[in-house]
Parts: C-alpha cells; structure tokens; sequence
C-alpha cells in the first residue's frame, strides 16, 4: 500500500512539473501529510516544519503593562475599573508616620532626663575636683550634652525642706518598689530594705532570695542610683569611701 501511495505521489509530481504547474507547495504539504505512520516507528509524532521567516504570534515579548490590562478588562466587561478605597488609618499609624517624618527615618532616641538628685551630684563633683570632673567628662559619663552639663552648673536653684523631704519620701518609695520586684527575682535586698520589710516573707516560708533560686540576676549599682546631695540645712556632705584598712585603725 505504501509504494502504490508513493509511486503514485512521484506520477503526480512529474505531470505537474511537465505542465509547469509549482510543486514546492504540493511537496511541503506532503512532508506535512504523508509523513510514514506509526506502523513504521514506535512513536506516533507527527513532525511539523516551521518556517523561521513567519513569526510566532502565539508569544508575545513584551508583556501588557498593568494600566493598559486593566483599561482592557474594564473595556472588555463595559463597566470602569472600580477605584480602590482608601484605608482608614488608625492613631497610632498616624502618629508613627508623623514621627518617622520628624526624625528622618532616624531612630527614635528621646533626651534623658535626670534627677533632682543627680544633677545634684553633678555640681559637687564638679565643686570638689572641677580639673578632674570637666564638662566633657560629666557629660561622657551620665551620657548627656555638655550643654546640659553646662546649665546645670550654672543653676543655682536649692530645694526647701520641704520639698527636700517630699523628695526623699518619692526616693525612698521608688527604691522599695525597685527592690520588692528584685526580691521577686532572688536577689537579696540591703540591709536597709530588709528592716524597712522588703522581701519578708510569710511566718514559716522562706524567702525568695533565700531559696535555691536566689541571686539569678546580677545587679550593678550605678551612680545614678546613688543620691548624693550638697551641703545645706538638712543636707549630709558626701565623702570619699574610705579603704577597709583606714577604717579599722
């Protein structure tokens, strides 16, 4: 069957070229059609020649921009494109915004701020050693401006005894409040917090910074932690610590 297709195939082209008849179009359309079937190969695949000189209009190259895609699909259903509604913002976001715009997308480092006490401290380290303790070295050391170290030197505004003691009473609370959650923690309160009642515990129990918990965290006392205070009425003068030997003699 195949030869007979194929002798009669051959006949047909050689009438055509004797009539003067094109037979490049008959014989890709034969490359095409009469390829041999799967009696003769394992895989029945169809081969198919393309022509490099018609272009692929299956692909396209460059692909349709995102405003032009949604032009066409709101053309292509009749209807224009639903706008998208803005989000309401909450106060917080707001105010997050506001501050990034403030600062410059800059972290957000606010001035610290001192106590009555330490600035205190300041002007008598300053007033006992001002060729040690400079502008520049308070300001490095309690981490402010030296500006700020420099109005604080020059203020010389005193607290009343009044306004002394209610300060002493804000310190003495803080400090109970700092210690009762250290005790909380295991570390073993002063001295002087223990016979003010922090950290006793219930008659018959033990306390926290007696048990095998105590003393897991470290704490490092600060100068800032420290009130040390000028000479006044009511006031007691700081002095220099003294070596455990001078003490004992």
């Amino acid at each position: 069957m195949a030869c007979s297709n194929c002798s009669r195939r051959t006949l047909e082209l050689f009438l055509r070229g004797a009539a003067g008849i094109d037979t490049s179009a008959t014989l890709r359309s034969s490359l095409h059609l009469n390829f041999p079937t799967t009696r003769h190969f394992s895989a029945g695949t169809q081969w198919i020649r393309r022509d490099d000189s018609i272009p692929n209009l299956s692909i396209r190259s460059d692909p349709i921009p995102a405003p032009a895609r949604a032009a066409k699909e709101a053309g292509s259903s009749g209807r224009p494109a639903k706008a998208e509604e803005p989000v309401e913002k909450e106060p917080w976001m707001i105010n997050k915004a506001a501050l990034q715009k403030k600062f410059g997308g800059e972290k957000w480092s606010p001035r610290k701020k001192l106590s009555p006490d330490t600035m205190d401290s300041i002007r008598h380290l300053h007033k006992q050693a001002p060729d040690k303790f400079t502008t520049p070295v308070l300001a490095e050391h309690f981490k402010i401006s030296p500006e700020a170290i420099r109005r604080i030197l020059k203020s010389n505004w005193r607290p009343s005894d009044e306004e002394y003691e209610d300060r002493m009473r804000r310190w003495e609370k803080r400090g109970e409040t700092i210690w009762s959650n250290l005790v909380d923690l295991g570390v073993r309160p002063p001295k002087k917090w223990r016979d003010m009642g922090v950290g006793k515990a219930e008659r018959g129990d033990v306390p926290k910074w007696k048990s095998r918990w105590r003393n897991q965290v470290a704490v490092s006392d600060s100068i800032d932690d420290i009130p040390l205070v000028d000479e006044g009425p009511g006031h007691a003068a700081w002095e220099e610590p003294r070596p455990i030997a001078e003490r004992i003699m």
